[in-house]
């Protein structure tokens, strides 16, 4: 364990905290959502990503962000399952044969010393997984890009930040000026056909 801003970091229950915030609208399998979803986990003795779109929906979220020394692993279907950007930081990638436009949003950030001169030890453990995220981000980028590449300025926020979730939004919200223009943008350079949109 370890100590995060006076909170004792250790071992979560990410599966009971997104009970307690997601809003009621949100239903309990893939089935009943509107709009067809891939929720990607890591499933760590398998050493491979697994991408869930049917079943249980909470329990898929909450693998996707078990965030490792955070939060508890996920098990679903007798696998031990761990944040899904681990092994896929931005899957794009998962969406190439189901959308005319791919927009890929990296939310992942990098260390910023921004806030914090002396990290601690949850800062400098998240830092590293960043680098090695942005690593994995840079390689598909450059064997095929998306369409869309939108980043939020989101590296001066640290991975315990729940509480700032309305800042970080107000933060952001120029970003959907610059995806709208990116779009209309993408859209122009299809000829004005466009199928979906992911």
């Amino acid at each position: 364990e370890a100590m995060q801003g006076g909170i004792r970091v250790g071992q979560f229950n990410i599966e009971r905290i997104l009970k307690a915030f997601l809003p009621d609208a949100i239903p309990a399998t893939f089935e009943e959502l509107k709009i067809p979803l891939k929720v990607t986990a890591t499933d760590y003795f398998g050493h491979k990503l697994a991408v869930f779109s049917q079943g249980d929906l909470q329990s898929a979220l909450a693998a996707s962000a078990a965030i490792p020394a955070v939060f508890r692993p996920v098990m679903r279907d007798d696998r031990l399952l761990i944040d899904g950007g681990i092994y896929n930081p931005v899957p794009f990638d998962l969406v190439e044969k189901d959308a005319d436009i791919i927009i890929a949003i990296d939310v992942v950030g990098a260390p910023s010393d921004v806030e914090r001169k002396h990290p601690t030890t949850v800062d400098l453990m998240y830092g590293a997984t960043q680098l090695m995220m942005q690593s994995i981000i840079a390689n598909k980028l450059r064997q095929h890009p998306p369409n869309i590449l939108i980043r939020p300025a989101v590296s001066k926020y640290r991975v315990l930040d729940f509480l700032k979730i309305e800042t970080l939004m107000a933060d952001t919200v120029e970003i959907k000026d610059e995806l709208k223009r990116a779009v209309e943008k993408a859209v122009a350079e299809r000829g004005g056909k466009l199928g979906k949109a992911v």
